[in-house]
This record gives C-alpha cells, sequence and structure tokens, in this order.
C-alpha cells in the first residue's frame, strides 16, 4: 500500500494511473518517466511484485539533519531480495542540491543494506528493450483469452527452443507469442531487436540464461 496519495493537486506535472496485469490493478504515477519505468516492472520475468510509493523513508543530510523521503518504486524479486527505484530525469541530477539528496540517501540505504537505485529516462527508455516490453504489453492486452495462458503453452510442440517465426506460425500469431513471453512461459533475449530469427526458448530449458534485462 503507498504510503501518500500520488495524484494531488493540480500543478505543471503530468499525473495519472496505468493498469498493471502483474498486479491486477492500477498504478498511480506522477511524471512520464515514473509511467515508462512500470512496464520494466510488469514484464520483467524475476519481479513477483512492485509498489509505488511504497515507505516512507528517513535519511541525514552532511550537517546530521533527518529528513523524510519516499521512494518512486519498491520491487520485489521471486527470490526475496527487495530494491527501491528512484526516478529523476537526466537534467535534475546536474543540480548540486538534488544530487547531494540522492547521494544521502543511498548512503543510508547502504548502512541499512538495502539496495537503492536512481533511474533516468536514459535507463527507462534504451532501446530496443523499452520498444519490446510496450510490444509485451500490448500482447498481454490484445491477444484472444479464449485460452489461457496455460492452454496457450500447452499447445507448443518441439522445442525447448523455437525461431520466433516458426513459433507464431504454430501457436498463431506474433501476438500469442509475446503473450506467452509476458506471462512468463516463455522467454526472449529482450535486450536485442525481436527478429522472425530471434531465439525462444522455454523457461526452464537454458539454466542462468533466464532472458531477464538489466533492472
Amino acid at each position: 500500500m503507498k504510503v501518500r496519495k500520488v495524484v494531488t493537486r493540480s500543478g505543471k506535472r503530468f499525473r495519472g494511473k496505468t493498469p498493471s496485469i502483474k498486479l491486477a490493478r492500477m498504478v498511480e504515477w506522477e511524471s512520464l518517466h515514473e509511467r515508462d519505468a512500470i512496464p520494466h516492472f510488469d514484464c520483467h520475468p524475476l519481479i513477483v511484485a512492485y509498489q509505488e510509493q511504497p515507505s516512507v523513508e528517513i535519511y541525514y543530510d552532511a550537517l546530521g539533519e533527518s529528513h523524510r523521503y519516499v521512494p518512486d518504486f519498491r520491487v520485489l524479486f521471486e527470490h526475496g531480495e527487495e530494491l527501491f527505484i528512484e526516478v529523476k530525469p537526466s537534467r535534475m541530477l546536474k543540480k548540486r542540491d538534488v544530487r547531494e539528496k540522492l547521494e544521502a540517501i543511498a548512503i543510508r540505504f547502504e548502512e541499512q543494506g538495502r539496495k537503492f537505485r536512481v533511474w533516468t529516462e536514459e535507463h527507462i527508455r534504451r532501446q530496443p528493450l523499452f520498444s519490446n516490453l510496450k510490444a509485451l504489453q500490448r500482447s498481454a492486452k490484445k491477444a484472444s483469452f479464449r485460452e489461457t495462458d496455460k492452454q496457450l503453452a500447452m499447445k507448443l510442440i518441439g522445442g525447448p527452443t523455437w525461431s520466433f517465426r516458426d513459433l507464431a506460425n504454430q501457436l498463431g500469431g506474433a501476438q500469442k507469442v509475446l503473450r506467452l513471453i509476458f506471462s512468463n512461459h516463455l522467454r526472449v533475449d529482450l535486450e536485442a531487436t525481436l527478429r522472425d530469427d530471434s531465439t525462444v526458448w522455454l523457461v526452464s530449458s537454458r539454466g542462468g540464461d533466464h532472458g531477464s534485462f538489466f533492472i
């Protein structure tokens, strides 16, 4: 549960809500950068949950004075690890006061043995990953749901690896392949451009090569 309301008083900044299939609810955001970070969490195969505005944290400045801070996101991985993320435009990091604040926050998280990271648009919108994530989200929303993901996965023949083209022909379209990648039945290298000859594989077939991307 978020600790403060995201969409508050009217102002100059963009605010809104985005549907999350992974969380089965609307996720609130208060900048376009935050909005564009959400597909990373929804599509990452090792992330089981995430929360916007998750907690009130206390950090200390150079003079030892305490300050309150609310991270933009907390991400939970399947192995139990947590990551706290602050989303900032890269231009903001050029400001000394912003850099000093984020450095103090990072030090506090490190002292507590917790992971903290600052994301800018350079990380969030890097290509071809960002386009691939948007394609996965669209497939999950638009693909036919006359069959469940599990029923669709049971139609897979051969393997444990295929070309994207072969799977699309087998399942009845590229959208269904993307849907099974999104639902974590199949994996593909999302940091590379998706092509007809891209290799797609079963989750259990490649050991450590689990198809996740850098968070």
